[in-house]
């Protein structure tokens, strides 16, 4: 059974502007319990991703987050599919370059994004057999 994006992703995204600061991306990523953001440029275009780790890097550094804008760290490769894409196109995307979230895009604008626990929740249902015999109860001794 063919599974597409569309019907799993999650299309309430929260997104950071380019031009706002670290600090206030960390806010707002923090305060929407997201581990990465699409970052978006003035005329709402994917410009890139912001995630926890590229945060940490620059609080590493010491550097003062209220002074540093996004457009400075965030990682400008962005990997993404459609939401007509397949969701094995996308786990094979994911593994491949080694992320944990795929935005998906429509003409350079974020209309959703997809995490590997997405991905791991349709893999798991497809290979679910509710007709399976149980497996065998050993208890610890």
């Amino acid at each position: 059974m063919q599974v597409y994006i569309k019907d799993i992703m999650q299309s309430e995204v929260t997104v950071v502007s380019s031009d706002a600061t670290i600090e206030q991306s960390e806010t707002i990523m923090l305060g929407a319990n997201r581990e990465c953001v699409p970052v978006v440029d003035d005329s709402k275009k994917c410009a890139g991703v912001l995630s926890h780790s590229d945060i940490l890097r620059v609080r590493s550094a010491k550097e003062d987050l209220s002074s540093k804008h996004v457009r400075e760290i965030m990682s400008r490769r962005v990997i993404s599919v459609s939401p007509n894409s397949s969701v094995d196109n996308a786990m094979r995307l994911m593994l491949d370059n080694s992320v944990h979230h795929i935005l998906v895009l429509m003409e350079e604008q974020v209309v959703g994004i997809v995490s590997v626990i997405d991905i791991i929740q349709v893999d798991r249902a497809r290979t679910f057999n509710a007709f399976a015999d149980p497996e065998a109860y050993v208890p610890l001794s």
